[in-house]
């Protein structure tokens, strides 16, 4: 027994290596989004390379979807861990990850040297363009979550919340009410019949996973507190990162509320990172490492790494640690003959809040002026409809504003 315990560090440690290199690829080359890195995923990791058959690999998608963070990341840190524990686990997340946070930090350096880039027409582009690209998702989401009367109640009733209210509980309530609310009018939904064996975390992983995550949340209270605004961004992304469910697309209402409304980055500057999230390949997540840059910009090249890597970290890790925490349990929770109803309706709940975050701050902050953000949505859905790469269309919405200036 104590030889075979010895001899399972090493070879998950070679395994991890293969799993970096793999996802360091798969980050390089992953644009489109959450739906299609899942695609990606599916396709590399299950089709071609068979690292687990694809019963598990549903299952360990339902998770990610249904818990806070960023969906495709904690997918890659899953599949990761089933491949080579948690060393597999942390090699997949960094190697999704990095290549988008590179490119984001490039991006921030090169939004140093343009000539008043808050006010520039091409930054305009970039804003027109995140309307287009979200409206893009929205559209392929209803097609995908709101199936019947029920489902679509469910999305209208968590948009007019979510417009009404304004508070930053309000994602989680509405989570919440969705899943009991998915019981009563999503009759159709159905639980799978057979689960697959996973590699599951030890107790003791399981265990120091939560320790992390129940530190990591209130040292992010005390953060809040605190005048500095660097600490005050780290505490908002972790806590953001704690209580959106649905990816990148939703976590904007909340990071509009806790990062631009308290003053720590401008409207203009937030709506151009999560416009370029959009060119990156990569989780949309890495508007965290755009945040980050453009704070510790002043400070020069080190400062700047370092903050774009704290605040990627601070947004990405406690949905990691959830996935740790929660995956024990998953079987049980799956095996639950209500399971699929009620992530049926916390699905249309996500419709729902991405089409007010549309609405609000995305479309309330635009000026919808005919010459520059009408025709950046027109090519970001003309792009979308015929298949054409959506950081082409990005690019090419920035270079319209550009062009024509502000």
């Amino acid at each position: 027994m104590a030889q075979a315990d010895q001899a399972t560090p090493p070879s998950d440690a070679r395994a991890a290596i293969g799993v970096l290199g793999r996802f360091l690829v798969l980050g390089c080359i992953g644009f489109g989004g959450p739906t299609a890195h899942v695609a990606l995923f599916e396709r590399d990791i299950v089709v071609r390379r068979r690292w687990l058959d694809p019963r598990a690999f549903a299952s360990l998608l339902a998770l990610s979807i249904a818990l806070p963070g960023p969906s495709s990341s904690q997918l890659a840190f899953a599949l990761g861990h089933q491949r080579a524990g948690i060393l597999g686990a942390v090699a997949a997340a960094i190697g999704f990850t990095l290549p988008s946070m590179l490119l984001m930090i490039g991006a921030v350096v090169g939004l140093s040297h343009a000539a008043d880039a808050r006010s520039s027409g091409w930054m305009d582009g970039l804003h027109a363009a995140a309307a287009g690209v979200v409206m893009v998702a929205i559209v392929a989401m209803v097609r995908s979550h709101l199936v019947g009367p029920g489902r679509t109640a469910i999305a209208v009733l968590a948009t007019i919340a979510a417009l009404v209210f304004d508070a930053p509980w309000l994602p989680v309530a509405t989570i919440a009410v969705a899943a009991a609310l998915g019981q009563l009018l999503a009759p159709d939904a159905r639980p799978r019949e057979e689960l697959p064996q996973l590699r599951l975390p030890s107790r003791s992983e399981a265990t120091a996973a939560g320790a992390i995550l129940a530190v990591l949340l209130a040292g992010s209270f005390v953060l809040a507190a605190m005048p500095d605004r660097g600490a005050r961004l780290v505490a908002a992304l972790v806590q953001a990162g704690s209580l959106v469910i649905g990816g990148g697309h939703v976590v904007l209402p909340l990071l509009e509320r806790s990062v631009v409304d308290a003053g720590l980055l401008d409207q203009s500057l937030f709506a151009g990172g999560y416009a370029l999230t959009q060119a990156v390949p990569g989780p949309l997540f890495s508007i965290s490492s755009f945040l980050g840059a453009t704070h510790g910009l002043p400070g020069g090249t080190a400062a700047l790494v370092a903050w774009s890597t704290a605040c990627t970290i601070a947004l990405m890790l406690p949905g990691m640690l959830m996935l740790l925490v929660c995956m024990r349990g998953w079987h049980g929770l799956a095996a639950w003959p209500g399971a699929g109803r009620s992530l049926a309706g916390v699905a249309a709940a996500v419709t729902g809040l991405l089409a007010a975050a549309w609405i609000d701050p995305i479309a309330m902050s635009l000026e919808w002026r005919g010459s520059v953000t009408v025709p950046c949505v027109l090519i970001v859905i003309a792009a979308a409809r015929l298949r054409v790469p959506i950081p082409i269309a990005i690019a090419a919405c920035a270079a319209w504003g550009w062009l024509l200036g502000t």
